[in-house]
């Protein structure tokens, strides 16, 4: 679909009784260099409220289009501060000017108030009737209080996990935030914690039963200096022995086989009187295979002769010697 224009948009339909207002301001520009169907088929839309501010969701252009109407698009507001700027800069027709018309026509702000002063007084309606800590007129809370456990807390965290574990999704999370003091412009760090009655009284008794648990310890040392242990020769040699792979694991063993078949071969070359000492090592040797012809000859001559045996008469030569008789 179409994208929709950067700018001021209302709500089309009353929310909680009234029209809500904000500006939208495009994901992705249109240029030439960028594809930006291919980048953002959605066509999203940042959306800025005068209450929250900057919202993490974003909007397609079609949703917007079905919800909001837009009042004030930014090129708008942008070829009039343009324009103004150069009446200011030009004055070619030379009249005097107040101090009221100079002042608008050097601050934009201004001029766009001047000119679109419907458009300021709803952001600036829904600015100041969220000024609270809870929900009015319809409008979401601009002010929220937030709680920070600061200094040692590392001891507490099961007491604080358990002062939570029953809160809703939203309050149970335990994270570090940093915050800043608008006044004095300190900066605190601490572990966000919810503020309610509930959650600070379990977290008072989590804290009585840590108390209690290290009443008795905060006498003693918090640390032991132990001495070093004497090394185990044995986890020594094991660590400083090179480790076996499989090419010198079974290099080794050849070599071995190898010297000692080689004094076997001398000793039996030596002096044939002595008897040859058995080798453990050495491999057994099957003797060779006889062939089958072999075999058979070997059989024969140890049974004798050979005697032929008579053929056996066929059924036509048998009856063909009683019908020539």
């Amino acid at each position: 679909g179409v994208q929709c224009e950067s700018g001021f948009y209302i709500s089309r339909r009353k929310i909680a009784g009234r029209r809500l207002i904000m500006f939208a301001q495009r994901k992705v520009e249109k240029e030439d260099e960028i594809d930006r169907d291919f980048i953002d088929p959605l066509n999203l839309m940042i959306i800025s409220r005068p209450n929250t501010g900057k919202n993490p969701c974003e909007m397609t252009s079609q949703e917007m289009r079905y919800k909001y109407k837009l009042l004030v698009s930014s090129l708008d507001l942008l070829q009039h501060i343009q324009s103004v700027i150069g009446d200011v800069l030009s004055d070619a027709e030379g009249e005097e000017k107040s101090e009221k018309d100079k002042a608008q026509s050097r601050d934009a702000l201004s001029a766009i108030r001047f000119k679109w002063g419907t458009v300021a007084g709803r952001w600036d309606e829904a600015y100041d009737s969220s000024n609270f800590m809870d929900h009015n007129d319809g409008l979401a809370p601009r002010i929220s209080k937030i709680g920070l456990i600061t200094g040692a807390v590392l001891h507490i965290l099961p007491s604080l996990e358990k002062a939570v574990q029953f809160m809703p999704h939203s309050q149970r999370s335990l994270r570090v935030m940093r915050v800043e003091v608008s006044d004095s412009g300190q900066r605190i760090v601490g572990i966000k914690f919810p503020v309610t009655e509930e959650a600070i009284g379990r977290l008072m008794s989590g804290m009585k039963e840590v108390a209690n648990a290290r009443q008795d310890s905060l006498g003693s040392p918090s640390f032991i200096d132990e001495p070093f242990s004497p090394i185990d020769e044995k986890v020594k040699s094991w660590a400083t022995t090179e480790r076996k792979t499989m090419k010198s694991f079974f290099g080794a063993a050849s070599s071995k086989t190898h010297g000692k078949t080689n004094v076997n071969n001398s000793s039996s070359s030596g002096d044939i009187s002595k008897p040859a000492k058995f080798n453990k090592t050495m491999p057994f040797v099957y003797p060779p295979l006889k062939k089958t012809s072999e075999k058979k000859q070997q059989s024969i001559s140890s049974k004798g002769p050979v005697k032929k045996k008579a053929k056996t008469a066929s059924i036509s030569s048998f009856f063909g010697k009683k019908s020539s008789s």
